[in-house]
């Protein structure tokens, strides 16, 4: 579910931010040519040959200048590179044009890579006393293990360090498919403290939650995998299971997950007789550990262990030293700029729509005349990461009108019920690359019917 993104500001409708941002690029620009010029002098100083100790300072001195020099370059490089990226897609919203991301942004890490992760994974688990597991990448082919051997590794709770083998994910055992991303972290949609440090999990490419255990819950999370539930396929046994495999009806019958053990466990009553849920999402704090976003190592983990290519990864770091140029010097106006109608209460439309229906997302412009001051329609909050689908076209996936509030575990009926766009997910690129892929929901007078599904 989305939340408030701290690059989200509200700029007043009768102001453009692009003067702000050509201006931002030019200075930049002219900071980082200036340097350039003189960088080749304070390197040729830097290492240049000299007997004396006056000689030989003024070369160290020389060098740490060339150093921070070339550090103000980058900064200034991808300063400009983030404010192109913002100046373009600023005006595509403005039109009403999409710019969906094309193309996976995962790559699997070859031998050398691996090599290293399995050389520190070794020394951490070596240091802490305990035993290194097998790491998995972007795009390998696992196998899940067998409840009975995945059971050995739950704890009373039904947890492996505190991450819940949910009744749903029963259901895959002993299947075959690929791992999509790691999960080295999280995003706290509990008690929304940021990051956490999630360790030795991946998300396996298309198999989402359908809820039947957590009273039906409609949302689709991600279900998290820990390492230790997974094994390598040593040889192909069929086909893998597309990445639409857990909402098709290839799903193990009932009668193979053990209803006597793990279903229950889905579910909880409290002091006061009212059911409650417990999830992944619900116990994803205490799962994990907080972290940094000013932390560089979780970037470079995304970058080198495959969650995230060069190109999307350079896009997403432009875009965040950009808005931190801007915030520092620029007087706040950072990229995206989402307006608000201002208004108290929200308007409300009511399509009806239903799976298989052909939408069109409406365009920025027309969602902000739904915004109240706090960027939300009837509670759901509009989220920086949906900008990039206003004006596309896509098919209605699902109709949630129930669902699990992460933060109390309670089962919430949706007065106004939301709708989940195939193909249309979270992709991070605001959120540090967070990897959670989580589906991104919308209210319907954001969307506009193409044409219905067939009914019946």
């Amino acid at each position: 579910m989305a939340t408030p993104d701290p690059g989200v500001g509200n700029f007043p409708q009768r102001r453009t931010p692009e003067s702000a941002w050509l201006a931002a690029v030019a200075v930049a620009s002219a900071a980082g040519g200036g340097g350039l010029l003189l960088l080749p002098g304070l390197l040729a100083r830097a290492f240049s040959r000299g007997t004396g100790l006056a000689s030989r300072a003024a070369s160290l001195a020389a060098l740490a200048g060339a150093l921070l020099l070339f550090a103000v370059i980058c900064v200034a490089a991808l300063t400009v590179a983030g404010g192109a990226i913002a100046l373009r897609r600023h005006r595509l919203e403005r039109r009403g044009r999409p710019y969906p991301s094309h193309g996976h942004r995962e790559w699997r890490p070859g031998f050398l890579v691996r090599a290293v992760h399995g050389r520190l994974r070794s020394v951490s688990a070596w240091l802490t006393g305990t035993q290194a597991r097998r790491a998995f990448f972007p795009c390998d082919e696992v196998e899940v293990r067998s409840f009975e051997e995945i059971r050995t590794t739950l704890d009373s709770q039904g947890s492996l360090d505190a991450l819940p083998f949910v009744p749903e994910m029963a259901a895959f055992c002993g299947r075959c498919f690929r791992v999509f991303r790691r999960v080295d972290k999280v995003h706290d949609y509990v008690t929304h403290t940021g990051l956490r440090r999630l360790r030795d999990t991946v998300l396996l490419d298309g198999l989402r939650c359908d809820g039947r255990y957590h009273g039906g819950c409609q949302v689709r999370c991600h279900l998290l995998w820990k390492e230790a539930w997974l094994k390598p396929v040593e040889a192909r046994r069929g086909v893998l299971a597309g990445p639409d495999a857990a909402l098709q009806d290839t799903r193990a019958p009932d009668s193979a997950i053990p209803a006597d053990d793990v279903p229950e466990r889905g579910a909880r009553v409290d002091g006061h007789e009212q059911t409650s849920y417990a999830c992944q999402m619900t116990e994803v704090v205490r799962a994990s550990t907080p972290m940094s976003w000013n932390d560089p190592r979780h970037y470079l983990r995304d970058l080198f262990l495959g969650n995230v290519r060069l190109a999307p990864f350079l896009v997403g770091v432009s875009i965040e030293m950009f808005n931190r140029v801007q915030r520092r010097f620029g007087n706040g106006v950072v990229y995206p700029v989402i307006a608000t109608s201002g208004r108290p209460t929200s308007p409300h439309e009511v399509l009806d729509l239903r799976p298989g229906d052909c939408v069109r997302v409406r365009t920025k412009h027309e969602i902000e005349r739904t915004l109240t001051a706090g960027f939300r329609n009837r509670g759901l909050w509009f989220d920086a990461e949906m900008l990039r689908f206003c004006g596309g076209e896509y098919r209605v996936a699902a109709r949630v009108q129930v669902l699990i509030e992460e933060k109390t575990g309670k089962l919430v009926n949706l007065s106004t019920p939301c709708i989940i766009l195939e193909g249309v997910t979270a992709s991070g690129e605001y959120l540090a690359f967070c990897p959670q892929n989580e589906s991104i929901l919308w209210r319907e007078i954001w969307l506009e019917r193409v044409f219905p599904a067939p009914r019946g």
